[in-house]
């Protein structure tokens, strides 16, 4: 105990080596944290990591879907950031591989879709997705690359076999409702065949008729062959006729010419003739007015006071003269119509020299012959002559009739008033004479109310309504005839251009027909030979009719089990139903489930349990190399008391190194699943490194130095820190049992993410304390041999340290 005292007195108070002593103590930590952290995650960060991709594909179709395997390939890694992707085109990416911008080049072909395409092809093709790498520039990048390769492989695969899956399934879907049109039509097809079978009796009959009717026809044809040479001889004289049609046909139409032309004048003049009209109609109204109905009236209103006064005569002899004196006026006014008639007459004669002239005037604008429009004239002034010679001659009649009654009568009635004032005194006559007189008046006055009562009827009959009526309406009928003419002549002489045009149609198709009577006997010729042979095809199939009736039984038959077959298949069919869920299925029918029994992070934490191990060796080992293991610190002490101080001085530094690893590593986010194994790891580990080294440096001096190197580089490559130790060569799967890193590396395993298993991790804690113990009882051995050879504190380190103080 007092040796180890002084051991770590003189190491304290050597500030030199007691600061290589803690420099060494953080140097596993440095190692591990700084290694470690470098490779922290690097596939997480492999969305830094530059590829190029360059798409050549051209499109295609199948199946009648349009495909584009490349772009399609190209948008979804624009939604893929598993690594950094640069779009390029193919100069552009050769350059940067070269340039070691890029570590890998995805190249699509060109023909990428058409191969895709050819799988429904003779000889399909294979996809080709071309990718470079350059693997010096970094394998392990390369080795990224790769897999991501292969995962685009997949990816398009998957697409591939998408596209193809939709394309066959929408053409199942057709074939589906095919299927069901098709039961339609089987269904359809075996009830024809019922009904051909029951037709096909009819069938047969109908051969038979039609047997005979080819024998009939084929007499007509030959009746109708003799008749031919008539038929031509009637075409020759019906062209014959048709060209005398044409002839006369346009003689007729040149004849029209000049009336055509004339239409417009004859329109207008009738224009003319109308307005003429209406100033006839006006001067009627004239004359009606210069009848003048009131003084009718009035003569009407006198003869009946007349008649009231005659009755008072005897009553009172003033009378008689106020009745002589009206009598008087009466007369008045009757030659007052006399005169009105005179005026009336005058009138009439001047309103029948302007209708002439009217009628003279619209004759002459019409461009008609002279003889037309002189017959024109005589016809309308006879008729309206007559019309108004006859109804005035009438009324004149009967009106001087009346006058002269009525005069008669004023005349009498004047004398009459003289004699009685004459013979006042003799009261007896005039009694007589007013009685006889009375009678007479009474007479009169009935004869001039008769009179006048036939005035009025003879001047209502001569008014101007009636004979501007007749005048007014012969003219409008001439009117519409002649616009009737204008309006149809255009017609007829079109009619009469058609007719000419259709003539020379006529006669046209009869020259062709004329032409093609031989070919008409030719065609009966060839027809009644064609009839000869339908006769003998229906005489053959007449006699093949059992055959037939046969093979529609079978047909029968054979229509029904297809229908029965076909309703099953589009009940098979219907059943299935296919969504984008089973197209994915279709295209990914697999899934990868990863249970994990253990959780890894990322590659820093799966590298972990290696580089702290490797940096523990690393730790004790540089511990070794620098501080003088064999010095002693007294020197009359036993070799068990030299032997404690330095397994005190090698356990404390060894657990100081294991301690700091651990709690660093823990602070920059190792996560670990059991933090008191992960501890009790580090310092089985590190004690026993520690022991193993130590005993080597001691017992071998600078070769047992050495040794531990030799040992360092074989855990490298054998402790399994890195790959599967079944990946390595038989070399390293046959020392890794014996190497004493290989259970430090399922301990920390074990304790930072599990999955190791009890049974393991207890397995290497127990060997590696064995180590422990095994080395630090070899460590008491050995220096026991070397202090009884007096070799205690003789080193050929103190030697090269030595040599070192002469070369400076």
């Amino acid at each position: 105990m007092k040796m180890t005292k002084e051991e770590l007195k003189k190491l304290f108070n050597n500030k030199i080596l007691l600061i290589s002593v803690i420099a060494i103590i953080f140097i596993p930590i440095l190692y591990s944290s700084i290694f470690d952290k470098s490779v922290w995650d690097p596939y997480g960060n492999a969305k830094h990591l530059p590829v190029a991709v360059v798409n050549l594909d051209e499109s295609t179709s199948v199946m009648g879907q349009k495909l584009e395997i490349g772009s399609d390939f190209i948008s979804n890694l624009k939604k893929n950031h598993d690594l950094d992707w640069h779009f390029v085109d193919e100069k552009e990416a050769e350059n940067g591989l070269k340039d070691l911008k890029y570590y890998m080049v995805v190249t699509i072909p060109k023909d990428f879709s058409k191969n895709a395409a050819s799988v429904i092809k003779d000889n399909p093709k294979k996809m080709e997705i071309i990718y470079t790498t350059n693997e010096s520039l970094n394998y392990i990048a390369n080795e990224i690359s790769q897999v991501a390769a292969t995962s685009l492989e997949s990816q398009v695969r998957n697409q591939v076999v998408t596209a193809y899956t939709t394309a066959v399934v929408q053409a199942a879907e057709k074939l589906v409702g095919g299927l069901g049109q098709l039961k339609d039509g089987t269904n359809q097809l075996a009830n024809g065949t019922k009904q051909l079978d029951s037709g096909l009796g009819q069938y047969t009959q109908g051969v038979q008729q039609a047997d005979g009717g080819a024998q009939q026809l084929a007499r007509g044809l030959t009746e109708l062959n003799s008749n031919v040479p008539a038929l031509q001889d009637g075409v020759t004289r019906l062209n014959s006729g048709s060209e005398q049609l044409n002839s006369a046909i346009n003689q007729l139409n040149t004849s029209l010419n000049p009336i055509r032309n004339n239409m417009n004048p004859i329109v207008t003049s009738l224009n003319n003739l109308a307005e003429g009209t209406k100033l006839l109609e006006a001067g009627l109204l004239e004359f009606e007015r210069e009848l003048n109905p009131n003084l009718l009236e009035e003569l009407r209103a006198a003869l009946i006071q007349i008649g009231t006064n005659v009755d008072n005569i005897l009553a009172n002899k003033d009378l008689l003269n106020n009745f002589s004196s009206q009598a008087n006026e009466l007369a008045t006014q009757a030659n007052i119509i006399a005169q009105k008639l005179s005026n009336i007459n005058t009138n009439i004669s001047k309103i029948n020299s302007d209708m002439n002239n009217y009628v003279s005037n619209i004759l002459a604008s019409i461009d008609i012959p002279e003889d037309q429009k002189a017959t024109i004239a005589a016809q309308i002034a006879a008729h309206a002559e007559e019309l108004l010679a006859a109804q005035i001659a009438t009324a004149q009649n009967e009106f001087n009739q009346a006058l002269s009654v009525l005069v008669n009568d004023v005349t009498n009635l004047t004398n009459l008033s003289q004699e009685v004032s004459q013979a006042s005194s003799n009261v007896a006559s005039v009694a007589e004479a007013v009685a006889f007189s009375s009678n007479d008046i009474h007479k009169s006055i009935q004869f001039i109310s008769s009179g006048v009562n036939q005035l009025d009827y003879a001047i209502q009959k001569v008014p101007h309504s009636e004979y501007a009526s007749n005048v007014s309406g012969t003219l409008a009928y001439i009117s519409n005839d002649f616009g009737r003419l204008s309006r149809e002549l255009p017609v007829a002489l079109n009619g009469i251009s058609e007719l000419a045009n259709g003539s020379n149609q006529l006669n046209s198709g009869l020259h062709q027909l004329s032409g093609q009577i031989p070919t008409l006997a030719s065609g009966v010729k060839q027809l009644s030979s064609g009839s000869n042979q339908l006769e003998i095809g229906l005489n053959e199939l007449s006699s093949k009719s059992p055959e037939l009736m046969s093979g529609i039984e079978t047909l029968e038959n054979g229509a029904v089990e297809l229908a029965d077959a076909v309703a099953k298949g589009v009940d098979a069919t219907s059943t299935v139903k296919i969504t984008k869920k089973n197209i994915d299925q279709f295209a990914n029918p697999t899934k990868l489930t990863n249970k994990e029994y253990s959780k890894v992070q990322n590659y820093g934490v799966a590298l972990a349990p290696y580089i702290m191990s490797l940096a523990l060796f690393v730790g004790t080992m540089l511990f070794n190399f620098v501080y003088p293991i064999r010095k002693v610190s007294l020197l009359e002490e036993s070799s068990s008391s030299w032997w404690t101080s330095k397994v005190t001085l090698g356990f404390m530094v060894s657990s100081a190194m294991a301690f700091i690893q651990a709690s660093i590593m823990l602070l920059i986010g190792l996560p670990v699943d059991n933090v008191i194994l992960f501890y009790l790891t580090a310092f089985v580990t590190a004690w026993s490194y520690m022991s193993l080294v130590m005993f080597l440096a001691m017992t071998f001096d600078n070769p047992g130095r050495f040794i531990a190197m030799v040992l360092l580089v074989l855990q490298l490559g054998g402790a399994g820190g890195t790959f599967p130790v079944e990946l390595q060569s038989k070399f390293y799967q046959i020392i890794h049992p014996y190497l004493p890193m290989s259970y430090s590396v399922y301990a920390f395993r074990e304790s930072i993410s599990g999955g190791i298993g009890s049974p393991l991790y207890n397995k290497s804690i127990v060997i590696l304390l064995i180590i422990f113990v095994v080395f630090v009882f070899l460590l008491k051995l050995s220096m026991s041999i070397l202090q009884n050879k007096h070799l205690g504190g003789v080193s050929r380190l103190n030697d090269n340290q030595k040599l070192q103080e002469l070369l400076k």
